[in-house]
């Protein structure tokens, strides 16, 4: 080990048998705060959910994401497309809804 913290904390993780089990599960954590991670990732119900649609998610950060992918930006006025940019969303429409000469009707091409 480079440090001896290091090496006290990995005799007592691998040899000394101190080990954190949850509750809920077989999962066996070897830090305390691991098993909190584990427990609020695997067990926790949801608690974030979008106001603009049915999105849920037990990560907070994971709400924010969603929102600014899903929700956020400059919305197409011809389908459900979302661009990032204004210039993102003229080359959208350039693309998906000008010149389009023979549409196939069972999917977008």
């Amino acid at each position: 080990a480079k440090q001896p913290q290091y090496l006290k904390e990995h005799k007592r993780i691998k040899h000394d048998g101190i080990h954190y089990p949850c509750d809920q599960c077989d999962h066996i954590a070897t830090r305390p705060g691991n098993l909190k991670i584990h427990k609020e990732t695997i067990h926790q119900v949801v608690r974030y959910e979008c106001d603009q649609c049915d999105y849920k998610t037990k990560q907070p950060d994971s709400l924010k994401v969603h929102i600014k992918n899903k929700h956020e930006g400059y919305p197409c006025d011809q389908c459900d497309h979302i661009a990032k940019r204004p210039d993102h969303l003229r080359t959208h429409k350039e693309r998906k809804h000008e010149g389009v000469r023979y549409p196939c009707n069972q999917c977008e091409y």
